[in-house]
């Protein structure tokens, strides 16, 4: 099982805790957080990257592109020497991280682009295209059910340390696979009867843009893109903030097919969850991944109808 070779390389098995000092702060019932910051580079992208290492492997490649504005490329950096894969990571020449050097150090080959994320996507594709290397990017449907797939196994591990399915789960929303793949492992478990039912999914992202949170407030069963003049990236939001959701189609039919709920969770909001998660939990959590448990806030204030227990994942750590 893939949940199996994942924890052979270190990845998964994170955190899992009630949190019983937020649910006083936020006169809620049970919360639990899944923190996946202890993941081998600090984020839940080492299950996706692994998945696709995997695939790329599996193809005979024995180089790969990805684009990233910093965690991503550190992810498969880090565990593309454990495939003997060589990874070439294009970053947006405007976007400036610490973990570009990390990235160096271990062996990647950075590569600068114009554009937008979501331009250099594009970009990277086609030189993989062009130059016969595995192109690892979201959005590509190998790359996204094999991501799925791995992001699945985070609903495994809460079904496993609860032994029921939670009534809602919320989680951060960039490209939107995250989520889609959460959705996707209770949906298996429930079909597997290991579970009677799938939590009602929440969305967190940024009002500084996203498509799908956009496309679900208004009310759409279509992704659609934003206008990248309607996109403001900030330090805080830059995980969350995304013209074209890669993956969002996926994303948003799990929020409608699980009665789902999305929030905007502005970065004044981010920072002040990601100091309550250090004061009370003692977890440094990124700013935009708190983003979650600010949205469950949104979703009790909001919509909850009698819901009980609530899981926000916490996708990445301070580094």
């Amino acid at each position: 099982m893939l949940k199996d070779d994942l924890k052979l390389h270190g990845i998964g098995g994170t955190i899992f805790t009630r949190s019983r000092n937020i649910e006083i702060l936020l006169d809620f019932s049970k919360i639990f957080l899944k923190f996946e910051g202890g993941n081998p580079t600090g984020t839940m992208k080492d299950r996706a990257s692994y998945a696709c290492l995997d695939l790329a492997r599996k193809g005979g490649y024995d180089k790969l592109v990805i684009a990233s504005c910093g965690n991503f490329g550190a992810s498969f950096v880090h565990l593309s020497k454990r495939f003997d894969i060589e990874t070439h990571v294009y970053i947006p020449e405007g976007y400036h991280t610490p973990r570009i050097r990390e990235m160096e150090d271990a062996g990647g080959i950075i590569h600068r682009a114009p554009g937008t994320y979501e331009e250099v996507v594009e970009f990277s594709g086609q030189e993989a295209a062009r130059l016969g290397w595995f192109n690892a990017n979201p959005g590509v449907e190998a790359n996204t059910k094999a991501s799925m797939e791995a992001y699945a196994t985070i609903s495994y591990e809460i079904h496993e340390r609860l032994g029921y399915a939670p009534d809602v789960v919320a989680v951060p929303v960039g490209n939107g696979t995250t989520l889609a793949g959460v959705h996707q492992g209770f949906k298996r478990l429930r079909d597997e009867g290991e579970t009677d039912k799938v939590p009602i999914m929440v969305a967190a992202s940024t009002p500084g843009g996203n498509p799908v949170v956009d496309c679900f407030h208004n009310g759409e069963r279509r992704i659609r893109d934003l206008e990248p003049s309607e996109i403001t990236e900030t330090e805080h939001n830059e995980p969350l903030v995304s013209w074209r959701c890669l993956d969002g189609q996926e994303a948003l039919d799990a929020l409608w097919e699980s009665r789902g709920w999305a929030a905007y969770v502005p970065d004044d909001t981010l920072l002040a969850f990601s100091e309550i998660l250090a004061h009370q939990e003692g977890l440094l959590v990124l700013p935009a991944s708190s983003s979650s448990l600010a949205a469950l806030a949104d979703y009790a204030k909001n919509r909850s109808s009698g819901e009980r227990t609530f899981v926000a994942v916490l996708t990445g750590r301070r580094l």
